[in-house]
């Protein structure tokens, strides 16, 4: 171990010379006083200041002899600090010692089976106040022991206490166990959907005459007869339904629906002459069947195919004159009508989707007064709205 007693002697001297302070006699005041009054001072005498010199010399050297002549003792004798350090890095090494062959009978059933890592970190951190490390010899099975002296001398606490055994074991457990576990397969929720719809037919009549019972509504008298061609409207339709799965692929659609058809022509009634316009508006109730081909997360391809009832509200006349003259006659008989066609669904977002879904429809024969789907049974429909995914 090293000697420090030089750095004592240095602390010493240094301590007794920390307060040393020259006073000056009266004499140099007065000597100094005398020259700043007179144009040539009077010179002092250089016997005052060489005998207090001398004696502050002879002073420390008396000092030096007493700190000194003690340390010509035979060094090889160790001091009582040296014993101390000894005492307590010898308790350090016991305790550390002691501490392992502990851990090593605790653990000798788990160590048969597989060896396994116990390390004592900083056991004896505070109790060594020398920069050293020791090591001890440790029994047959066990881990060496580490011994740190005051070498980290930090503050931080990163390990645990004196005497505390720090367990590294890895828990017995399979790397693979989640690639192998066989994972639910999520399958998708079929909810049902609400749509609105608005749709448009074609206008174009196939110009073959009708007999004039076609011409009227069903159950009235000839009032009005047509004297030229009629123009008919684009018929246009707005619903609201709803449509629910009863397959994986598979779906029912049905709702209600507001049909509008409309046509003018040159007419009379009872002698008076001028144009004519005929309103007609049902309510339907459709039923159709949906089949996905495609269910993608953005996009939904399907056929269709299916049927509608429909009834009429409203079959008016309105001839333009001076006043106009409006007659309104009743339809008792139902309109039947079949369809099929293509559509997709564009998903907007997780609930809201925009549908497309151009089809055919023919529309039978029913004693119904005369409009577009008289003069043209077979129609071109293209369906558009929105759809709410529940």
């Amino acid at each position: 171990m090293q000697d420090n007693r030089f750095d004592d002697f240095d602390l010493r001297v240094r301590s007794m010379l920390e307060d040393a302070a020259e006073i000056p006699p009266r004499r140099v005041w007065k000597g100094v006083s005398a020259r700043l009054d007179a144009a040539a001072a009077p010179v002092a005498s250089p016997w005052g200041w060489m005998k207090w010199a001398g004696l502050t010399l002879a002073a420390a050297a008396a000092i030096a002899l007493g700190i000194f002549l003690p340390g010509t003792k035979d060094t090889s004798i160790p001091t009582n600090n040296h014993y101390q350090e000894q005492a307590m890095l010898a308790q350090a090494g016991e305790s550390a010692a002691a501490t392992a062959q502990a851990v090593t009978a605790a653990d000798a059933p788990a160590q048969e089976a597989a060896p396994e890592k116990a390390v004592v970190r900083r056991s004896a951190r505070k109790a060594v106040t020398e920069p050293a490390a020791t090591q001890e010899p440790v029994t047959a099975g066990t881990q060496p022991v580490e011994t740190a002296g005051p070498k980290d001398t930090g503050t931080r606490n990163d390990g645990p206490a004196a005497g505390t055994v720090r367990d590294d074991r890895v828990p017995d457990t399979d790397p693979f166990a989640e690639l192998t576990t066989e994972k639910p397969v999520r399958k998708a929720v079929r909810r049902p959907a609400l749509y609105a719809q608005g749709a448009v037919g074609g206008n174009e009549s196939t110009g073959r005459p009708l007999p004039p019972a076609a011409r009227m509504a069903p159950g009235t008298s000839d009032d009005f007869s047509e004297q030229g061609t009629s123009s008919y409207g684009i018929p246009f339709t707005i619903g609201l339904g709803i449509r629910f799965y009863v397959a994986p692929r598979l779906s029912l659609g049905t709702g209600l629906d507001y049909s509008l058809l409309t046509r003018t022509f040159t007419g009379n009634y009872q002698g008076t002459s001028g144009s004519v316009a005929h309103t007609l508006q049902y309510l339907g109730v459709p039923l159709n069947l949906y089949y996905d081909i495609i269910d993608a997360e953005k996009i939904r391809f399907y056929a269709y195919g299916g049927g509608e009832l429909e009834y009429c509200i409203s079959n008016k006349y309105k001839l333009f004159a001076s006043p106009d003259i409006i007659r309104k006659y009743p339809v008792d008989k139902l309109q039947y009508s079949v369809g099929a066609g293509l559509g997709v669904e564009f998903r907007l977002s997780q609930h809201l989707g925009l549908y497309l879904d151009p089809g055919l429809q023919y529309y039978f024969p029913g004693n119904q007064p005369k409009s577009i789907r008289t003069e043209k049974p077979l129609m071109v429909n293209f369906d558009a709205g929105l759809r709410l995914n529940f």
